[in-house]
């Protein structure tokens, strides 16, 4: 909608009340002058029939023709009579003239012409042309007697006279055209001295509002000249305008320099919380690695003195020490992955993961420990590819299996269960456990939150697995839910992206599983291999030479690559390599096995990387280079258990 200007206001509102007053005064006054034009028709018609009515008495009694015509063409001489008829007692027309000239029709003529405009009940009748007027013709009697009653006369005849309205038509419009240029003159001299008067107050007020414009688009270098005919109002208004601008001028000066500064600060800040996170990654790379290397080697010490303990006494400290040294392992795993996600420093490398795969592996995982709490693990097979970052959903996967599995009681159940809905995978945990409350499941994704169920196991874990699942699925943009009762068991699902394209994978094939049990296995195979293990860290090497020696192998000991070098330089071969990752001087265990393998390049032996990064880097780099990797601290049950399958596969 079109915005009206100010000054089209002022003169509006000053110009309409004027524009009423003078056409509602003119109107009342041409309606009353008007109305005497048409009285005064009327009032000349009125005596013109009267007087002929007089006149043509004799002619009418005595039916004399030639008398009604001298008197009829008399009148019609007068100004505004149009035409004339006079007629008999029967309504007979005896005369007829309408000729200005004063040419008379033949008598007899037109004899209905006026019966039907007046008579003596409507002796007047009005139309857009003319005036009629009836005028009865009644004989003039003489009073004989005062004192006898006048007899009634009665009429002979009548006479109608037809009053043209032309020339008073006429006079209307020529007063009316007069009263509306005379109107018009006298608004000219009021509209022309509002225009003057309302320039002097729009012509500011529109400097004003373009300066304001201006200043919207960021010009506060505007200011508004006052002239000396602004009213006073207005001129105080302009100078507070541009004191206005100025002072938001200085303002905007002191503001820029304000957010200068505080932009560099942002700057230093940013670059010092970088600097805080980039060290904090370092330090979590470095005591990820360095807290876990004493770890692995006090367990394989433990190892090698449970083989050595003979009484029952010292077997019994041995397997405290070593439950010890696992609850105090979890712990720092579980601290340590907590702290690598809230510091960013585990970034997910989405692809294509095959979930049916992934499933059987976690099944593999803990189906040993399922058979040892006597709880019956359920896999349902599942052929859809996901979205994800498998390293990361496994993770998520494991821990949600070992929590059913630590709060389902003996001879209870777990299931893993996939259903499709629409293009996501809803991946379900299902136990039949002791169940979570209303109340503690809006806790039970906190650190250290634990059940308060003692009666299942004393070793309920720590209350960080869920507190990590929370962070691994807000991580990768899945979803997580809950449905759980007391008494009723629980159910984890979690919500992955289906990969478009992909098909579907079989179900055929077995399952490799790496069996963590202590018992005794076969050291046949093991005695009297050369084993060549590398690690910069004297304790785990030390350590990892004691166990293996005990096994009967002949260990080679590294602390280096360049060492590693030498030895080769002597023609020495290995038929297995062991080696730390993470090695000094930025070499890593991969370069050590590519280097052995160089020299032994007819018999290439199997490889082990240990290491004490669990993130995500390390296992995609051991994974593409296609060897196994164990994670610090490492069983010995499980480091001997795949040495054997290695070596079982070399022969």
């Amino acid at each position: 909608m079109r915005r009206i200007g100010i000054r089209t206001q002022i003169t509006a509102l000053t110009l309409i009340p004027l524009l009423v007053v003078v056409v509602s005064m003119e109107a009342y006054f041409l309606r009353d002058r008007f109305a005497d034009l048409d009285n005064d028709l009327q009032e000349h018609g009125k005596l013109l029939a009267r007087q002929l009515a007089g006149s043509a008495e004799y002619g009418v009694f005595s039916n004399n023709q030639a008398f009604l015509q001298g008197i009829a063409n008399y009148t019609l001489m007068q100004n505004d009579v149009r035409s004339i008829a006079i007629t008999d007692s029967s309504s007979r027309i005896l005369h007829h003239a309408s000729d200005p000239t004063g040419k008379v029709t033949s008598s007899g003529s037109d004899d209905n012409i006026f019966q039907s405009r007046v008579d003596l009940l409507n002796p007047i009748s009005i139309d857009t042309e003319s005036v009629w007027l009836y005028q009865p013709i009644v004989p003039t009697q003489v009073g004989l007697d005062d004192l006898a009653d006048e007899p009634k006369s009665l009429q002979i005849g009548a006479v109608v006279i037809e009053m043209s309205r032309r020339d008073t038509e006429k006079r209307k419009s020529k007063m009316l055209w007069f009263t509306v240029s005379v109107t018009a003159l006298i608004l000219a001299f009021p509209l022309y001295a509002i225009f003057l008067a309302s320039r002097s107050i729009t012509y500011p007020i529109r400097r004003l509002s373009e300066a304001v414009q201006q200043i919207a688009k960021g010009n506060l270098d505007v200011q508004v000249r006052v002239s000396d005919g602004t009213t006073q109002e207005l001129g105080n208004l302009a100078s507070g305008f541009n004191d206005m601008a100025a002072q938001l001028k200085d303002e905007r000066a002191i503001l820029e320099d304000r957010i200068e500064e505080a932009t560099q600060a942002l700057r230093a800040k940013k670059e010092e919380a970088e600097r805080a996170s980039h060290d904090k990654s370092h330090f979590l790379a470095v005591a990820s690695h360095d807290l876990r290397q004493p770890l692995h080697a006090l367990g394989l010490y433990i190892a090698e003195l449970q083989r050595k303990a003979v009484g029952d006494e010292q077997q019994y400290l041995v397997r405290q020490v070593e439950r010890s040294v696992e609850s105090l392992s979890t712990l720092l795993n579980a601290l340590l992955d907590i702290s690598k996600l809230d510091a960013g420093a585990i970034v997910p490398h989405m692809q294509v993961c095959d979930l049916g795969a992934m499933l059987r592996h976690v099944a593999t995982d803990y189906q040993i420990l399922s058979s040892l709490r006597n709880i019956r693990l359920v896999i349902h097979p599942c052929t859809e590819h996901v979205h994800s970052d498998p390293m990361l959903l496994e993770r998520i996967l494991t821990n949600l299996v070992s929590n059913a599995l630590r709060y389902t009681p003996q001879n209870g159940r777990v299931m893993i269960a996939c259903r499709r809905r629409g293009d996501r995978v809803r991946i379900e945990v299902r136990d039949n456990g002791i169940g979570i409350s209303r109340n503690d499941q809006n806790n039970i994704y906190r650190e250290f939150f634990q059940l308060n169920q003692p009666q299942l196991d004393s070793s309920k874990g720590l209350g960080l697995g869920l507190a990590i699942v929370d962070r691994l699925v807000k991580l990768l943009g899945h979803q997580i839910g809950l449905r759980s009762a007391p008494g009723k068991g629980s159910v984890f699902a979690v919500e992955v992206p289906i990969a478009s394209g992909v098909a579907e994978s079989s179900m055929a094939g077995t399952i490799d599983s790496e069996t963590e049990t202590e018992a005794v296995t076969d050291n046949s195979i093991l005695a009297g291999k050369k084993l060549l293990v590398v690690d910069d860290d004297e304790m785990v090497l030390n350590s990892t030479a004691s166990i293996l020696l005990a096994w009967g192998c002949q260990v080679t000991l590294a602390t280096s690559l360049s060492q590693v070098e030498q030895y080769l330089q002597h023609d020495m071969s290995w038929d297995m390599i062991i080696s730390d990752y993470q090695l000094e001087n930025h070499a890593t265990g991969i370069d050590v096995i590519t280097m052995v393998q160089q020299h032994q390049s007819q018999k290439l032996p199997p490889c082990i990387l240990v290491s004490g990064d669990t993130g995500p880097t390390v296992l995609k780099l051991a994974a593409v280079s296609g060897h196994h990797l164990l994670h610090k601290p490492v069983k010995p049950a499980k480091l001997r258990s795949l040495a054997i399958h290695l070596l079982e596969d070399t022969e």
